[in-house]
């Protein structure tokens, strides 16, 4: 074979580049064919350039569009923004305009909307709630400068400012209570206790009170143990059960129970009273809200009590929620977790 291979004989022939090598011994043929790869190498520099700069072109242009989008949607952000801080800064009229609420800024807008409506509605009913006992206190005091008055009359006088005072004594600690719970600045004695036990403590309270009005008031309670402020939860009882007492008729019954369910313990008052219109249910735990219009703060009334209630009850990781009828009465629902019987 490799005499053979000795006796070959290359013939070049070089046209366009290309080289062809041939045996001149039959049988034998080899023949290599190649072919020059400059103007491919320039078609692939030419190739590189153009995606170079198609590339840059797109970044380009992607930033531009990228600019252009993220600013209109930063606008309505800004808006927003520039709003909100005017009404920080004590212009309560003013609100978010609201040109898309089907987007999520919009529904943002909203809300933020609502909550405005809010802090301006709890202001203007927190002025009107503190204006009406200062009034009292302060045209008695008018009347005692204005003309000599007679012992008994001085006496009338000092006793309605002392009931206005109490008034807007517990107006402002309610406020207060509010605030701090609003703030994160409830301290809460977390400690088990049973809220049958509460429960039977906090209608003994006010057993005077149905009493004085010819209310059936009843109590029948098991034990649920539950984790939190004993005092706190008296006043979640106390508030409902005067609630009742407060809008039902003489001879009218309200009936507390406590149960535990599966893992809950649940605290019903109900009461067979007039009832809470539907439009009214979804705002009775509203600050300052009354269902009933006729009533007002000058009856001792001031609308904190249920919205107290709402504050305590979720501050123990619980609800509460209303069902009524017109006609045939309410029932105040409060479920907070329970305490297993190991804790």
């Amino acid at each position: 074979m490799s005499g053979d291979l000795r006796e070959l004989v290359a013939v070049s022939d070089r046209r366009r580049g290309s080289q062809v090598t041939r045996a001149n011994r039959p049988p034998l043929a080899v023949a290599v064919v190649g072919i020059s790869t400059a103007t491919t190498q320039a078609e692939l520099e030419r190739f590189a350039f153009l995606l170079t700069l198609t590339g840059s072109c797109v970044f380009v242009i992607g930033l531009a569009v990228g600019w252009l989008v993220s600013g209109r949607a930063i606008r309505p952000i800004k808006t927003i923004s520039a709003t909100a801080k005017t009404i920080a800064e004590g212009n309560l009229s003013e609100r978010i305009d609201v040109g898309n609420t089907q987007s999520e800024l919009g529904e943002l807008a909203a809300v933020l909307n609502d909550t405005f409506e809010r802090q301006a509605q709890f202001t203007a009913d927190a002025s009107h709630e503190l204006r009406t006992p200062t009034f009292v206190i302060l045209s008695q005091a008018q009347s005692a400068l204005r003309r000599e008055r007679s012992k008994e009359e001085n006496r009338k006088g000092f006793e309605i400012c002392e009931r206005a005072a109490r008034q807007l004594q517990d107006l402002i600690e309610a406020l207060l209570f509010l605030t701090r719970i609003d703030g994160g600045e409830n301290h809460q004695d977390r400690d088990p206790c049973d809220l049958g036990t509460i429960a039977t403590e906090g209608v003994a309270l006010l057993q005077p009170l149905a009493t004085s009005r010819d209310i059936n008031l009843r109590v029948d309670s098991e034990p649920a143990s539950v984790e939190g402020d004993a005092r706190q939860l008296r006043q979640v009882v106390s508030n409902l059960v005067g609630n009742a007492i407060e809008h039902i008729r003489p001879g009218g019954n309200v009936h507390v129970t406590v149960a535990k369910k599966d893992q809950s313990a649940i605290l019903k008052v109900s009461d067979n009273g007039p009832g809470i219109h539907s439009d009214d249910t979804p705002h009775i735990f509203d600050r300052f809200y009354r269902a009933d219009k006729s009533r007002s703060s000058a009856d001792g009334h001031l609308g904190l009590g249920l919205a107290i209630c709402k504050v305590i009850v979720e501050a123990h990781d619980g609800s509460i929620e209303v069902s009524s009828q017109i006609g045939e009465g309410s029932v105040f629902t409060v479920t907070i977790p329970a305490l297993s019987a190991n804790a």
